[in-house]
């Protein structure tokens, strides 16, 4: 089977990077081939085992589909990225009469009636959460398919105690003496991941604790987001607060997962979240706004939900916006931190982890496309 991708491909960080190797690369395993037209890729070395093309937007990435479904073939159009950006390209790619399989969040609800209208179009939807799943199929779209994403439990792993001591001191400068605790949130620096409402509640938490620190792994400069330091010094956590940047390579994120006590994340909505996903991954106990994908992720006992204390309609989808209670999320820090001394690790959260494994998720894709190919050549 011959596939057309498109996605981000960002190799600074991106998401739907992060979903798209793992199914390429099981696909590809599996003997099929694949050329990606990729946004945000600019050109570096991979070793994966499929083809990236640069491209800068999406009039360049109908140009690339064109080009390898005339010089190489193309069975199927994949496509991997938020609904808004589906909209458009459905519309530019109706012109192959290829097949068109889309993959992507649905992050709040309602799901609104355009988007639905429009994803009905495609020849399948997936969605990668069970919440946004059922919203979608609550509005019509039955076609709509959840795709477990996966994660791999090899790479991110719990670390040993050795290993702690070790990157707390050279990351944070945390002396194996000292009971520093500290709450990290990875989440890029824009409205929806509402980090803003994440260093309210630590600033709150930690007036009387001169132990703990918060750091943050965004991307900061983001033209888009908040002045994180400016608004750190407003709130007086200046002293006790950390940022990194996204994009680094792998083993230094994992490092600052495994130097941290807490996961905090009081996105307003979240289509998967898969910070929480691998947080739960090296065994940190978590705390997110019970809501969306979200309240899936930690429900059954699996983490800690902040209540909400506020709800707003958003121009993005007309979706609903979620906002943490401070007084909740205060409480739950200050519950993992009195109990700091125990193991908070969750066994039914790695349990959790390794039942979201690649290979179910690229079944359910190749399951798909196959059978989409196949009624196509009938």
């Amino acid at each position: 089977m011959k596939i057309t991708w498109i996605s981000d491909f960002n190799l600074m960080g991106s998401g739907y990077l992060n979903l798209s190797v793992p199914l390429l690369s099981g696909l590809a395993a599996r003997g099929h081939v694949a050329y990606c037209a990729g946004l945000g890729y600019k050109g570096q070395e991979h070793d994966y085992p499929f083809s990236i093309i640069p491209v800068t937007n999406l009039q360049e990435a109908h140009g690339i589909v064109n080009n390898v479904t005339k010089l190489a073939g193309t069975d199927v159009l994949v496509v991997a990225l938020d609904i808004p950006v589906q909209l458009q390209l459905i519309r530019r790619m109706e012109e192959f009469s290829l097949p068109y399989v889309g993959i992507m969040p649905l992050e709040a609800d309602p799901m609104c009636m355009t988007w639905t209208m429009a994803l009905m179009t495609m020849t399948k939807p997936f969605i990668i959460s069970e919440f946004g799943t059922a919203e979608a199929h609550r509005v019509g779209l039955t076609s709509a398919e959840h795709i477990r994403i996966g994660l791999d439990t090899d790479a991110w792993r719990i670390p040993t105690d050795a290993e702690r001591t070790m990157l707390r001191q050279s990351l944070l400068g945390i002396n194996d003496e000292e009971d520093d605790f500290v709450v990290l949130t990875v989440a890029d620096n824009q409205e929806r991941k509402h980090l803003s409402r994440s260093m309210e509640i630590f600033a709150e938490f930690s007036k009387d604790k001169p132990n703990t620190k918060y750091v943050l792994v965004t991307r900061e400069q983001l033209s888009i987001g908040w002045y994180l330091r400016d608004f750190a010094q407003e709130i007086g956590i200046s002293d006790n607060f950390l940022i990194f940047e996204r994009g680094m390579p792998f083993k230094e994120l994992w490092s600052i997962y495994a130097a941290s006590d807490a996961f905090l994340l009081a996105s307003k909505a979240e289509g998967l979240g898969l910070p929480l996903l691998e947080a739960m991954a090296v065994g940190l106990p978590c705390i997110g706004t019970n809501c969306t994908a979200m309240a899936e992720v930690l429900g059954n006992g699996r983490g800690l939900l902040m209540d909400v204390d506020y709800v707003h309609r958003d121009p993005f989808g007309n979706g609903r916006r979620y906002f943490a209670s401070i007084e909740s999320g205060v409480s739950h820090l200050n519950q993992l931190y009195e109990n700091r001394s125990e193991n908070l690790q969750n066994p039914t959260n790695l349990e959790y982890i390794q039942g979201r494994d690649w290979e179910t998720a690229v079944d359910t894709l190749e399951r798909s496309l196959l059978e989409i190919v196949n009624e196509q050549n009938e």
